[in-house]
C-alpha cells in the first residue's frame, strides 16, 4: 500500500507539473514594439531597411525555425533623452517552444491500452498472456505518433527517442509474451489477479508505471529543440547509453531463459548473471538513462528576457527563480530513472515485493545459492569483474 501511495503521488505531480506548465507562456518576441531605455528584439514596423551584410550572413527574409521571426531581425534602440530610434540588425539563434500535445497524446495511450488489458483480464477470468504484450507493449504503441513511421515529426533527437522506444518496447513485450504462451501461467500474480479489485490495482499500477518510466520521451517531444544529432553530445551520449542497456538487458533475459530450459530446478548463475543477480534491472536502467540523456537539452527552457537597468534585489531574486524554472522539465523528466531506480532496488531487496522471498524458500537449501546472494551484487556489478568478464579473463 505504501508503494502505491508513492507511484500515485509522483503521478500526481506528474499532471499538475504538466498542467502547469501549460498555463506558463513561453517568451515571445513583439514585431513591432518596444518600451524606452530598453533595448528589445523587433522587427522594423516600416519594412523597408534591409540588414547590412556588416552584421552576420544576409540570407533574406527567411524565417528562423522555431521563432517565427525573420533570420536577421532589427534590434530597437530607444530613448535616452533625444527621442532618436536607432535600428540595427541582429542574426538571431532559435528559441525552443514548447506544446503540451505530444505529452497528451502519449500519456492518453498509454491509459488506453491499461484499460484495455484490465478489461481483457475481466473478460477472461484472469488470464496471463496479454499481461506483458498489453502493459509492455503500449510503450511502443504510444510512440508511434512522434516516430519516423508516420512522419508527424520532423525532429531528429525527437525520432531517434521514439524509435529507442519502440524498440525496447517491442522486444521486451515480444519476449515477454513468448515466455507467458509457454510457461502459461505467472504464480507471482495468481493472489493478485484472482479479485477485480487486485486486477484494477495491477493495472493501475501498470498505467502509472507506463507514465512515470516514459517521462523522457514524453516530455521531450513536446520541445522544438533541434541540432543535428551528431552535434549534440547528450543525443550521443544517450544513445550510447541506450545501446549497452537494451543489450544487456537483452543479454540477460536470454541467457536466464535458455539456463532455465536445461536446469529448471537451479538457479540462473552464468553470464551476465554471474556479475549481477539482477543484471536485466540494470539494462532497463541504463536504457531509460540514455532515454533522458538523448533529451536533456530540449528539456531545458529559453532564458527569461531581463530588461535593462533592472539590478534590484526583487528583479535578482525573481531572476533566480525564473532561471530555476527552466529546468523544471528537466526535474520531471528526471523521475523516469529515480522511480525505475527505487522500484528495481526494492524488489531486488526484497522490501517492495516479495521475490527475494519465494527465491529463498526455492534456494534457500543450496549453499551455492547462499554464496551467490552474499557475494554478487544486487543489480551494480563490481567494475573491475565486469571488465575482466569482458576481457574473457574470468
Amino acid at each position: 500500500a505504501s508503494f502505491l501511495n508513492i507511484i500515485l503521488a509522483l503521478f500526481l505531480l506528474n499532471c499538475a507539473v504538466a498542467r502547469a506548465s501549460s498555463f506558463i507562456a513561453t517568451p515571445r518576441l513583439s514585431p513591432c514594439a518596444a518600451t524606452n531605455h530598453q533595448m528589445i528584439r523587433t522587427i522594423s514596423c516600416t519594412g523597408s531597411r534591409k540588414p547590412s551584410t556588416n552584421f552576420g550572413r544576409n540570407i533574406g527574409n527567411a524565417i528562423q525555425p522555431n521563432t517565427g521571426l525573420p533570420t536577421n531581425s532589427i534590434i530597437s534602440i530607444r530613448g535616452g533623452g533625444g527621442g532618436t530610434n536607432s535600428q540595427l540588425p541582429l542574426s538571431l539563434s532559435p528559441v525552443t517552444l514548447f506544446d503540451n500535445t505530444p505529452f497528451v497524446q502519449f500519456n492518453l495511450i498509454i491509459l488506453a491500452v491499461n484499460a484495455l488489458g484490465f478489461v481483457v483480464s475481466i473478460l477472461s477470468g484472469g488470464s496471463h498472456l496479454h499481461l506483458d504484450l498489453l502493459g509492455t507493449g503500449a510503450f511502443a504503441i504510444a510512440a508511434l505518433p512522434t516516430s519516423g513511421l508516420l512522419a508527424l515529426s520532423s525532429i531528429p533527437r525527437i525520432q531517434l527517442s521514439a524509435a529507442c522506444v519502440s524498440l525496447w518496447g517491442t522486444k521486451l513485450a515480444s519476449f515477454l509474451f513468448f515466455r507467458a504462451l509457454k510457461m502459461k501461467h505467472d504464480s507471482r500474480l495468481s493472489d493478485t489477479l484472482s479479485t477485480t479489485k487486485g486486477t484494477f490495482v495491477f493495472w493501475l499500477i501498470s498505467l502509472v508505471w507506463g507514465c512515470l518510466c516514459s517521462l523522457p520521451h514524453s516530455l521531450g517531444a513536446t520541445s522544438s529543440y533541434n541540432i543535428p544529432l551528431l552535434e549534440s553530445p547528450c543525443s550521443m551520449l544517450g544513445a550510447a547509453l541506450f545501446t549497452v542497456g537494451i543489450l544487456t538487458e537483452t543479454t540477460a533475459d536470454v541467457q536466464k531463459w535458455l539456463f532455465k530450459q536445461s536446469n529448471p530446478t537451479q538457479f540462473c548463475n552464468v553470464g551476465v548473471w554471474s556479475i549481477s543477480q539482477h543484471p536485466n534491472f540494470l539494462g532497463n536502467m541504463l536504457l531509460w538513462f540514455g532515454i533522458f540523456m538523448m533529451n536533456v537539452p530540449g528539456l531545458i527552457e529559453p532564458p527569461p528576457i531581463i530588461s535593462a537597468g533592472e539590478t534590484n534585489v526583487v528583479s535578482s531574486i525573481m531572476l533566480f527563480f525564473q532561471t530555476v524554472w527552466r529546468f523544471k522539465r528537466v526535474a520531471l523528466a528526471a523521475l523516469s530513472p529515480l522511480f525505475l531506480y527505487t522500484l528495481f532496488t526494492g524488489q531486488a531487496s526484497g522490501s517492495i515485493t516479495n521475490a527475494l522471498e519465494l527465491a529463498q524458500k526455492k534456494y534457500g537449501n543450496d549453499p551455492d545459492f547462499v554464496n551467490y546472494v552474499n557475494t554478487v551484487p544486487l543489480i551494480f556489478p563490481n567494475p573491475i569483474k565486469l571488465l575482466l568478464i569482458m576481457a574473457g579473463k574470468n
